[in-house]
């Protein structure tokens, strides 16, 4: 266990510096924010000593090899824009993005996993079909469109909930939703799809034969061996509900990373940008890998050498 887990934490950390990379690259190819940074009345002589001492007239690669040696220790640099260290910036929005993803994760997996279940069990009936059409419907809704109708639904006609801000859970509420809806489509048919493979399986029906209650057979038996492929993609969901939280975010003014990073790329402060693309980059890896020591818990037959 230890040599593959030594291994996979080679793995990610060649992932992060190969974000890092990237994310650099594109910053570096929307071209010099100088001129976004210095007031209109500078001189040629002004604007020139300033992109000296910011060290914007070094070479791409001198720019990264210094970025990477002081990330390597924490150090994203100072904001472009308010002059504070980039890093803390960063984690002082991170709490309010990880309470929305983690909220729009539990719905979806609470919503998903009786709802594939039940689609499977009831396979080529009415309810089946139901459970696949509300999938197929979650997944093609755009986030930014469902976000607004509920906005106007729920906030501006019925005046039922907040359409805006970070406060109690009556403002978590339409963000979650909105978040949730993709994944919620995706899932279920995920579930529906793991489960009608293991329900195929004679062990069942022999648990069954014996006089096993069917709700039993299902859920202690059936859902457990069909988890696999479901913890795997519920791990990468969670990462991708960090990143797809940027548009959530922009729609209903939730003050987390999602805006931080949009107000960013508008300002090009690249140690905002760098600095959170990297936090969301580590989170993902992070997940992986413990998605795949879980393995080994929910299928005994799975070890690593």
């Amino acid at each position: 266990m230890l040599p593959y887990l030594a291994r996979r934490l080679l793995d990610c950390l060649t992932v992060l510096v190969g974000v890092s990379f990237i994310a650099f690259a594109l910053l570096f190819l929307t071209g010099d924010p100088t001129y976004l940074l210095v007031p209109e009345n500078f001189s040629r002589a002004q604007i020139a000593e300033f992109r000296h001492l910011a060290g914007f007239d070094r070479p791409w690669y001198i720019q990264y090899a210094d970025f990477l040696r002081h990330a390597a220790v924490g150090d994203f640099g100072l904001s472009l824009r308010s002059h504070l260290p980039a890093m803390p910036l960063v984690a002082e929005r991170l709490p309010a993005t990880f309470e929305l993803a983690v909220a729009a994760m539990a719905l979806s997996l609470i919503v998903t996993l009786p709802l594939g279940v039940v689609a499977a069990t009831h396979r080529r009936t009415l309810i089946d079909s139901a459970c696949m059409a509300g999938g197929l419907l979650g997944q093609s809704t755009p986030t930014f469109w469902l976000g607004l109708l509920l906005i106007l639904t729920f906030g501006v006609d019925l005046r039922w909930l907040p359409v805006s801000g970070r406060g109690g859970l009556a403002h978590l509420i339409l963000p979650t939703v909105t978040l949730a809806m993709y994944t919620m489509g995706r899932n279920a048919r995920v579930v529906r799809a793991s489960m009608l493979d293991v329900l195929a399986n004679e062990y069942l029906r022999t648990a069954q034969a014996k006089g096993l209650p069917r709700v039993s057979v299902i859920y202690r038996h059936a859902l457990r061996n069909a988890l696999l492929p479901i913890v795997t993609v519920a791990g990468l969901d969670f990462g991708v509900l960090l990143g797809g939280a940027i548009i959530t975010e922009t729609v209903f003014a939730w003050p987390g990373l999602g805006r931080l990073i949009v107000n960013a790329i508008y300002e090009k402060d690249f140690p905002i940008v760098e600095a959170a693309v990297i936090t969301i980059a580590t989170v993902f890896v992070t997940l992986n890998l413990l998605v795949d020591v879980a393995y080994a818990y929910l299928d005994p037959r799975i070890r690593y050498s």
